[in-house]
């Protein structure tokens, strides 16, 4: 099973705009295991940076900020075909 981490921090503008497109995101993949986290120390990049909000695949940065919701679908699939 695909897993997709969703990191914001919290009380980041964007939480309930982030909050509502997991909610989305797990109707349209019901066989992904989805969730939102706020960063940890483990999270952190070579330099100590956290960029948020960060989508990641497996542990795998898909894309930082607020994507689209068609785009991250599709990227989504596309990762379920080993388009990585």
């Amino acid at each position: 099973m695909a897993r997709l981490d969703i990191l914001v921090h919290r009380g980041c503008l964007s939480e309930p705009s982030i909050r509502t497109l997991a909610s989305e995101l797990k109707l349209d993949l019901p066989h992904w295991d989805i969730s939102v986290r706020a960063p940890t120390h483990c999270d952190e990049d070579l330099h100590g940076t956290i960029i948020s909000p960060a989508f990641l695949v497996n542990d795998r940065v898909l894309v930082t900020g607020l994507p689209k919701k068609d785009w991250l679908l599709s990227r989504l699939h596309a990762w379920e075909q080993g388009e990585r």
